[in-house]
Formats: structure tokens, sequence, C-alpha cells
């Protein structure tokens, strides 16, 4: 199994309508079997209400890698994209593929 993993950092107080508008994006979305949403609770210790930035991980799963990158070019950017229109410049996201070797 391939995981491609999309980490968004957002200002903390916009988790909110972040977590709104991811939703909305992701329900749309096609050829996705298996995804979630995971939002950071603690990092190195720290609570996330303490932290000025806030990070929510959305994963979508593949059988192969290849899969992975062209999900990632053909639908994934444009989603990017629109996140930085919408929460930019205050925001950031960055993708990493992972796969299981357990």
């Amino acid at each position: 199994m391939v995981i491609f993993n999309s980490s968004f950092m957002i200002e903390r107080e916009r988790e909110g309508e972040f977590l709104n508008w991811l939703r909305g994006e992701i329900a749309g979305l096609k050829g996705v079997a298996a995804m979630r949403v995971s939002a950071m609770r603690e990092a190195g210790g720290v609570d996330y209400r303490e932290a000025e930035g806030q990070t929510v991980a959305f994963q979508v799963e593949f059988e192969r890698i290849e899969e992975a990158r062209k999900w990632g070019r053909e639908v994934f950017a444009t989603l990017a994209s629109r996140f930085e229109e919408r929460f930019g410049p205050q925001a950031l996201v960055f993708t990493s593929i992972f796969e299981e070797v357990g």
C-alpha cells in the first residue's frame, strides 16, 4: 500500500474553517477509495492550543506509487491551488508519499 500524504499548515484559529472547507473539497473527489483527515494535537510535548499554527493531514491510499503520483498531479494539484488561494499567504501545504513496509 502507498499513502499520498498532504500536510496543511494553517493559523490555529482557522482550523474549524479549514476543516469545513476541506470536507467540502474532498466530498467530490473521484478515484479515492480510502482516505483520512487527521489534526495534530501535540508536537514535541506542546499542545496544539498553545501553538501559533496547526497542521492537518489528508491521506489517500493507493495500490501503486504510480497511481499516487498521477493522482497528485491530476487531482490534488487543483485542490492545493484552491487551498493557497483561500488560506494563503499565512498557510502552506506540502506532500509526501509513503509506502507500507512492515
